[in-house]
């Protein structure tokens, strides 16, 4: 093999060396069979771009065009592409004779004579500077619009968060008031009204309290919020309201109407299942079940429900807005009533509000 053009001209490839110097495409040979795999031809659209003479690169590895910041990455991928024969492309930061950095959109392939054997290696160079700094400059424009955005989010959830939790003092001051209201009443249905709506009114401030302190995740722990809504309906009424609560994940539309379902059933409960000061207790549950679903149920230990035809002619505030709640995420209500008490259970399909229920 020969290191020089008039030597590769010989090798019968000269119509085709021919074509490479007429092009106006960056075009060099390497001899493969030579130490450091020499270049051995290069056009003259190469030496226009790289500044270099022709006496200046031929014998010479390709590597001389590598400078101080050209990635290890890409030189390691053509050197595995040398050795392993195979055709390669890639983008990669070379360096022109004055030390002026460019990006070179490298092709390189190994050409195989007649018989299979492997005779050079063929490479292209195409100068995409301009391209790669406008892909910087447009992502530099992007990374700035992005961290606008994210400040802006900052400030939007800041002011959300401020918002609630000034909705949730609201909140907690009108409970105050209500508190102060129905222990001056002496009127038993007056009170239990009042009372009812505490229950309505903590099932709020449960959530607000939730999403002030909760991330940016779609998906809520109801779980916790059900346990601490719980707590505070039992300082409402003398009948404690124990829990049984497994963790599970729901949407954050889903958090408001299963705790006002929870606060509604659980102060019907107290209000109803234990007449006369009768004791016992009140569970809540909340449980994954069969099908993917949620149920969510309030047992009691007290006297019962009325009869089933009794309960669906029901037409108070709270069993329409228990019934609204229920409805608004897809849901079905079953109800079992008997000496030792009463049980509400409420299933949740997985994707609530589509009205596709899981049978019970």
């Amino acid at each position: 093999m020969t290191t020089d053009r008039d030597g590769i001209r010989g090798t019968g490839w000269h119509a085709y060396v021919r074509a490479l110097e007429a092009s106006a495409v960056p075009i060099v040979i390497a001899d493969p069979h030579a130490a450091d795999m020499p270049l051995v031809f290069v056009n003259s659209a190469f030496l226009a771009l790289t500044g270099y003479g022709e006496h200046e690169v031929l014998g010479r590895n390709c590597r001389f065009l590598q400078g101080p910041k050209t990635a290890e990455a890409d030189r390691h991928s053509i050197a595995q592409g040398l050795v392993n024969r195979v055709a390669i492309s890639l983008e990669i930061l070379n360096y022109k004779k004055d030390g002026s950095a460019f990006w070179n959109e490298l092709h390189m392939a190994p050409m195989y004579d007649e018989a299979g054997g492997l005779e050079f290696f063929v490479a292209s160079q195409i100068d995409i500077t301009e391209r790669k700094v406008r892909q910087q400059a447009l992502q530099q424009a992007l990374d700035q619009h992005t961290e606008a955005l994210r400040l802006q989010a900052e400030e939007t959830r800041h002011l959300a968060h401020e918002m609630t939790h000034r909705v949730r003092n609201s909140l907690s001051l009108v409970q105050s008031m209500l508190r102060l209201q129905a222990s001056s009443l002496q009127e038993q249905s007056a009170r239990e009204a009042i009372v009812s709506a505490m229950g309505r009114i903590e099932a709020v401030i449960e959530i607000q309290r939730t999403i002030e302190s909760a991330d940016d995740a779609p998906d809520a722990r109801i779980a916790d919020t059900l346990g601490a809504l719980c707590a505070k309906l039992t300082q409402i009424s003398p009948v404690p309201v124990q829990s049984q609560l497994e963790d599970v994940s729901v949407t954050r539309a889903m958090m408001m109407p299963m705790a006002l379902i929870v606060s509604e059933l659980v102060t019907n409960a107290q209000k109803h299942g234990f007449p006369d000061g009768r004791t016992g207790e009140i569970t809540v549950g909340l449980a994954p079940v069969a099908g993917g679903a949620i149920q969510l149920s309030v047992q009691d230990n007290g006297v019962g429900i009325p009869k089933k035809s009794e309960l669906d002619a029901a037409q108070g505030f709270g069993m329409k807005m228990l019934r609204g709640q229920i409805r608004q995420l897809g849901g079905a209500l079953r109800v079992e009533s008997g000496a030792m008490g009463s049980l509400f259970c409420v299933t949740i399909p997985v994707e609530a509000g589509t009205g596709k229920v899981p049978a019970p």
